[in-house]
């Protein structure tokens, strides 16, 4: 099962989608952040902005947990990964290359502005995180090598998404209010590292170019479309299955008369 796992991880088309699932279901990145940081093919450098004025202490203690993240970093990139460290004072050459590089000035509670957030360096790409803020601490390591990986991407690769939910939303409709619905969150992270393609519950084959496929609440799946899914994993394609008993907020399938405590999934020819 660990080497399952791994080679999930250690795929170029798997790593972004897992680093997402991961972080939707609030497990640890450790180990994820060291598959791409170990695997890196040129080097990439971090430029760190972090005004060294007053600022408030919780504002500064962060800035420290961020320098404390990005030496753990460069210690994991194995000679690939360098971080400079700039203090961008008003009217200072770092101020002017902080806003060449997208990093923006924030504000305190008092009016004082100051800079903490970073640009990321990979080859000829280059990628700004404007603003790191408290707030968002327990994502922090997510972003960074986020950022990490979409800069080493040249190309976006094609993610299918197979489900009976309406997770690319809905038209207006009486079960909406008559108004529309959006696409669930997690497809909106997804498409701003992957071309996120919609798949149907019938498929005769995979895309060939769909590298990673997610399949949620499959309901009413029938045999050909599992076939197609067992050729897709014998090809060399990676799947994330999410398999449910009863899927209590699934409306579709309990207007269909499938029982109102929720509808079943599974992939019985599979698993």
């Amino acid at each position: 099962m660990r080497k399952k796992t791994e080679s999930l991880l250690y795929s170029a088309g798997g790593l972004v989608a897992a680093l997402i699932i991961l972080v939707l279901l609030n497990l640890v990145l450790g180990a994820a952040t060291r598959a791409v940081l170990g695997r890196l093919e040129s080097p990439v450098k971090i430029r760190l902005y972090f005004s060294q004025s007053e600022v408030p202490l919780p504002i500064k203690a962060y800035g420290r947990r961020v320098e404390d993240l990005l030496a753990e970093f460069r210690q994991a990139g194995r000679g690939k990964v360098t971080v400079e460290k700039l203090d961008p004072q008003p009217d200072s050459d770092a101020e002017d290359s902080a806003t060449l590089e997208g990093v923006e000035a924030q504000v305190t509670p008092s009016g004082d502005k100051f800079y903490l957030g970073a640009s990321i360096s990979y080859a000829d790409q280059k990628l700004a995180l404007p603003a790191l803020t408290p707030d968002r601490e327990p994502l922090l390591e997510y972003d960074l090598v986020r950022a990490i990986a979409r800069a080493a991407v040249t190309s976006k690769p094609v993610l299918g998404v197979m489900s009976a939910l309406p997770v690319f939303g809905m038209p207006p409709s009486p079960m909406t209010g008559g108004q529309p619905m959006e696409p669930q969150v997690f497809v909106g992270e997804l498409r701003r590292d992957y071309t996120v393609k919609r798949v149907g519950l019938d498929p005769e084959k995979i895309d060939d170019d769909i590298k990673v496929l997610l399949v949620i609440h499959p309901r009413g799946i029938g045999e050909r479309a599992q076939y197609a899914l067992d050729q897709f994993i014998l090809r060399g394609g990676k799947l994330i299955a999410f398999l449910d008993p009863n899927a209590y907020f699934d409306q579709l399938g309990q207007m269909g008369g499938m029982g109102g405590g929720g509808t079943p999934s599974s992939l019985d020819r599979l698993l």
